[in-house]
């Protein structure tokens, strides 16, 4: 579905930890599996730390994988579970689906492509789109969409991610994507505000940014992703090509659903490759964010030059830069993206000038699981951020809670459905499991999971608040209120 925002993925806790003292790394590897525990905690409750097998068999996360970079270089990384349910063990070399993570190493090639003055930043995109032509609308007439704008995601374009297509199921070109006709199976891609005025995440506007790199290099986008920037980094084990090739299908960790059970038919196709193209390893994105860090010095520039380096980590607006989030929970400069396909969750973080971290799961609840182990990295490694957060715990009774379910549409995000428990709510998002919603008072409510918290200014809207920033929701049509 490709629809987790780097907003929600960087899951900004608060600050301060104190570093360990020096250890080997079979001894950082083995305090990360031990130490996994929620991302939220309750006042006066107790914590206990979890061991990472334990905690895939709870969230059903048949596979992770995890490279960890420290001192400029992957200290180490390792792959844990089962590629399918009588598969083969999790190497470093099994594959999965990046899904959004595809943005950054999109807006790389794109950059390249400006510094080869081929593509420009700031010109409007009518006079560099060849194979498509942007419909005009009234926002779109107050400014121009720009490659800068589509990159930062302020260009006002819809679509904010994509499903993907089944096995079996016809898979539309990519100027049936952008128009949303059939067989495509997401709306029509069009400038629904006027571009430039705030962040608007939209995998739609990735899509035009693929046509563009594909109009004006003259080649298939997996073999431009591939010489200029799978390759020059050295990401061997990666590659754009929708559907992935059947001779590679033994290397895929198989994806599934929040229960666990097997996704029909396999891994979905996306031909939306810019947005959610990308099959790789951990390892991989680890060798291109070492390569962006090494480039902002002028160390390492096999793709974009440091002055370029900077350019795509100055944040524009929401602390996001071009196709990376560009600063950390403590507001130190960092690049992170998350990311969600149809039974795959993964993430990148790693400081600008430091340590960093990429976990890959199968799961449609591997967020929570990714959200643990990043805590625990944190942790070990005496990062300033990813510590969890304490919050407590209010007494409402569930009948007065009750007037809070049923579905809800975040603005510019995903949809959320509120569902009542035993003994409280629960809340599902993204496809994920449903979480326990604890109140923090009659009308607030907080998972342990997430950072993520819901206050509601009545029965049919509120907010949705993750760290800084607070995303307007409204009630939809449901069966609980018509």
């Amino acid at each position: 579905m490709s629809t987790r925002r780097p907003a929600l993925a960087l899951l900004a806790f608060a600050l301060v930890y104190t570093a360990l003292p020096a250890q080997s790394t079979q001894s950082h590897i083995r305090a990360v599996e031990s130490g996994l525990g929620p991302v939220v905690t309750i006042v006066g409750r107790p914590v206990d730390h979890r061991e990472i097998l334990a905690e895939m068999q709870r969230l059903h996360v048949p596979a992770v994988s995890i490279a960890v970079i420290h001192g400029g270089k992957i200290e180490w990384a390792k792959g844990y579970g089962t590629q399918s349910e009588s598969g083969a063990p999790v190497t470093t070399g099994t594959l999965f689906q990046a899904a959004s993570l595809s943005k950054s190493l999109t807006s790389m090639a794109a950059l390249r492509l400006v510094e080869q003055r081929k593509l420009s930043l700031d010109a409007p995109v009518e006079t560099e789109l060849k194979s498509w032509i942007l419909p005009q609308t009234s926002f779109a007439a107050q400014s121009p969409v720009t490659l800068r704008k589509l990159l930062s995601h302020t260009a006002g374009t819809t679509v904010h991610g994509f499903r993907g297509y089944a096995a079996g199921e016809p898979v539309p070109t990519l100027t049936q994507v952008l128009n949303g006709t059939k067989p495509a199976n997401s709306d029509p891609v069009v400038v629904a505000e006027v571009p430039g005025t705030h962040y608007s995440y939209s995998g739609g506007g990735y899509s035009i940014v693929q046509q563009m790199m594909i109009d004006q290099s003259g080649k298939a986008f997996p073999q431009l992703m591939k010489e200029s920037v799978l390759g020059p980094v050295g990401m061997s084990s990666s590659t754009f090509q929708q559907p992935l090739d059947p001779a590679k299908r033994n290397k895929v960790a198989m994806p599934v659903d929040s229960q666990g059970k097997p996704i029909p038919g396999g891994p979905h196709t996306y031909p939306e490759m810019a947005a959610a193209g990308l099959w790789t390893t951990p390892s991989d994105v680890a060798r291109w964010v070492i390569e962006l860090q090494r480039s902002l010095t002028g160390k390492a520039n096999h793709v974009i030059s440091a002055e370029m380096a900077r350019t795509m980590l100055t944040p524009i607006k929401e602390g996001y830069g071009l196709g990376v989030g560009a600063e950390s929970p403590s507001h130190k400069p960092a690049m992170s993206h998350g990311g969600g396909n149809e039974g795959y969750r993964c993430i990148y973080f790693a400081y600008q000038d430091g340590d960093g971290a990429v976990i890959m799961t199968n799961s449609e609840n591997g967020g929570a699981l990714y959200g643990e182990l990043l805590g625990s990295i944190a942790r070990v490694y005496g990062w300033p951020d990813y510590r969890p957060q304490e919050r407590t715990l209010a007494t409402v009774p569930l009948a007065q809670q009750l007037q809070f379910t049923g579905n809800f549409q975040i603005k510019d995000g995903p949809a959320m459905a509120i569902t009542p428990a035993k003994d409280s709510l629960q809340l599902s998002m993204y496809g994920s499991a449903p979480n326990s919603l604890f109140p923090s008072s009659p009308a607030s409510f907080f998972v342990t999971d997430d950072i993520m918290q819901l206050t509601f200014d009545g029965p049919d809207h509120g907010v949705v608040i993750f760290g800084e920033r607070r995303d307007p929701f409204e009630r939809v049509k449901d069966a609980a209120k018509p």
